[in-house]
């Protein structure tokens, strides 16, 4: 009985070892969907400000429409931040289009 015991234990530590790592791999797919957009808002003077209307306005339509349900879908909170902060980064530099 206890042979069966330590393999269960044992089947039980490996199963969450593995979903562990599953967690993981699986964070770091949905922060590479983000990797295409990071290089806007990065550096000393991020490419974001210097877009026009047009291409501010679909970037901020892409991220609203494709990554924020994505995320929520996924449960990706750490996204869902980042992909508001680039929003609210870009609709800031629309005003001062204005």
């Amino acid at each position: 009985m206890e042979i069966m015991n330590d393999i269960f234990k044992d089947t039980i530590n490996e199963l969450e070892k593995s979903y562990n790592e599953l967690g993981q791999m699986r964070k770091q797919l949905l922060s590479m969907s983000l990797d295409p957009f990071n290089y806007l808002f990065e550096g000393k003077d991020p490419i974001y400000k210097t877009m026009d209307q047009k291409i501010s306005n679909e970037t901020i339509s892409t991220l609203k429409k494709e990554l924020i349900p994505l995320f929520e879908e996924q449960e990706f909170e750490e996204g869902v931040i980042k992909v508001k902060e680039y929003i609210k980064l870009l609709q800031e530099n629309l005003e001062k289009q204005k």
